[in-house]
């Protein structure tokens, strides 16, 4: 049995697939603090206030406008969550520009109490290990058919995370490409851990010495395509973040025992991929001497200090 210990280096965000829209779904209060409207509860509150009138339609600002004017009466039994959020959220938000450009990514979780699932660990180790699974699988032929018997002693039992508390979870706002990419993310130096209680087929003598060539190499990769999209001019854009956000991860020294990965949404793809080979894709920008060039660079926050997104350190125990 293996126990997997991560620490957060940079936030971590790992979508369930929601975007929460302002107002509806969620609301701010006292400028702060983010609030997932449990909508079952609060219809039933409106309702025994009265302040529905069932004889009238209504549409969806008439109902954006009632949670607005009660706002100060939704208190947290009224939320499946709440979180803290970040100034530059903040500031996004008010931004009157920034007008239909309000929408959250949710993190996954279970009736608002967040965790990390399993498969998105798992396939970050699958990218490491260059492997397309690590348990039971049938072997075919070119024809469908099964030419190799699966073997019950390969299979894998990796369970999710620990609920983590909502107190280490902010909302960010990236800065480093428009449009902004508004996220729930768990803060950096936060620790949880998964268990694999049956291992399969996965080496782990070989597992660690990959794990510990493969993040230093792709970031080694990512810093050299990257070069020829920095800016010419003093003002940075995508990639200059980007650069010193990698440069950043780098530079941290970690233990013997400790690994450093990439898990979550927004990695990219240099760090997300079979093989570790950089991919190419047709560029949507004429005038381009080369019609293919490398993806978009992914999310990261704070153009002073840069933090790229989903950078944790690992520490195996074998139990």
């Amino acid at each position: 049995m293996l126990k997997f210990n991560f620490t957060t280096l940079t936030p971590l965000h790992i979508s369930n697939g929601e975007q929460l829209g302002f107002g509806l779904d969620y609301i701010i209060k006292n400028e702060a603090a983010f609030h997932k409207l449990n909508f079952i509860k609060l219809s039933e509150k409106f309702a025994s206030d009265k302040l529905f009138d069932f004889a009238r339609p209504y549409n969806l600002n008439d109902i954006i406008k009632l949670i607005e004017d009660k706002k100060r009466e939704i208190t947290d039994e009224f939320s499946f969550y709440k979180v803290l959020i970040t100034k530059s959220f903040s500031e996004h938000l008010m931004n009157p520009k920034a007008e239909g450009q309000s929408y959250v990514s949710e993190f996954i979780n279970s009736n608002g109490r967040f965790y990390i699932p399993a498969s998105s660990v798992k396939g970050a180790l699958l990218t490491v290990l260059n492997k397309s699974h690590l348990g039971i699988r049938e072997m075919k032929n070119q024809n469908g058919e099964i030419v190799q018997a699966a073997n019950i002693a390969d299979r894998v039992v990796f369970c999710d995370s620990e609920f983590i508390d909502q107190s280490n979870f902010n909302v960010f706002c990236s800065n480093n490409r428009p449009p902004k990419t508004n996220i729930i993310c768990l803060k950096k130096n936060v620790s949880f851990s998964l268990l694999m209680k049956k291992t399969g087929n996965l080496n782990i003598s070989d597992f660690r010495i990959k794990l510990k060539e493969y993040s230093s190499q792709q970031i080694e990769k990512a810093l050299k395509n990257i070069l020829p999209y920095k800016s010419k001019v003093e003002q940075p854009k995508g990639a200059d973040i980007f650069e010193l956000a990698l440069t950043n991860i780098n530079s941290i020294v970690l233990a013997e025992d400790e690994y450093l990965i990439n898990i979550g949404f927004g990695g990219g793809s240099w760090f997300k991929i079979e093989k570790g080979k950089v991919p190419l894709f047709e560029s949507k920008k004429t005038g381009r001497d080369n019609p293919k060039e490398p993806p978009h660079t992914s999310v990261s926050f704070n153009q002073q200090n840069p933090m790229h997104i989903g950078w944790c350190k690992l520490k195996i125990e074998e139990l």
